[in-house]
């Protein structure tokens, strides 16, 4: 209950504006995927920037199959399990059970003594791809539309929430954000995704990016 209190207080400030994106404006199914934005995000302005949504519904996946169809939508197609594309919903349920890329987060945070409601108060989340994985929670398989609208969306994104700081948690979308040469790059970290594999194994140049990513919000947080 608390986090859906947040989350309305989030609405007043940003919601009116993420809405006008032309991605999240097309339709309510659409709108599930709106950006998760802390009410005191101002204090910080950090946006995490994970991969994907997916879906576990085979049904669903076949409604989201066709790119052209799902990015056009006005209202026509429905899910099942639209849960799974609700991402403050997601952010919500890491305080009541947390899946394992949440769970990573969490143990960072612990290691730097940051309280997660602290931490999730102070930051914003969202997904960068603007279309669920049809490939279950193995990573999403981009088409060049899918990487070009889901780009023109994240900046839109940014232009509203003007973040201090993006940390990315996925390589994949982070390097499609690279290749525009964006004035933000300047702000902008990447990290492996907390459940690769990579995330706690050592690097040849002896680095790990869950050090790393906590290393970053201790320097963020002035811990």
């Amino acid at each position: 209950m608390e986090l859906e209190i947040m989350e309305l207080k989030s609405s007043e400030n940003y919601n009116a504006k993420l809405k006008e994106i032309e991605f999240y404006k097309n339709s309510k199914i659409h709108q599930y995927m709106l950006p998760y934005v802390g009410f005191k995000y101002e204090e910080y302005r950090v946006l995490l920037v994970a991969e994907s949504h997916y879906l576990k519904n085979e049904e669903d996946r076949k409604k989201v199959d066709n790119f052209e169809k799902w990015y056009g939508d006005k209202g026509n197609i429905s899910l099942s399990c639209p849960k799974y594309i609700y991402t403050r919903r997601v952010v919500d349920e890491c305080f009541s059970r947390g899946n394992v890329f949440f769970q990573r987060i969490k143990k960072e945070l612990e290691k730097a003594n940051i309280d997660i409601k602290h931490f999730w108060e102070r930051v914003s989340f969202m997904n960068f791809f603007v279309v669920p994985s049809t490939n279950g929670s193995r990573g999403i398989i981009a088409t060049k539309e899918m990487e070009e609208k889901s780009l023109n969306n994240f900046e839109e994104v940014i232009k509203v929430l003007k973040p201090n700081y993006i940390l990315f948690l996925s390589k994949k979308s982070y390097y499609i954000f690279e290749k525009q040469n964006s004035e933000s790059l300047k702000k902008t970290y990447t990290f492996c995704h907390p459940v690769s594999r990579w995330w706690y194994r050592k690097r040849k140049d002896g680095g790990k990016s869950s050090n790393e990513f906590r290393e970053k919000i201790e320097i963020i947080f002035k811990i």
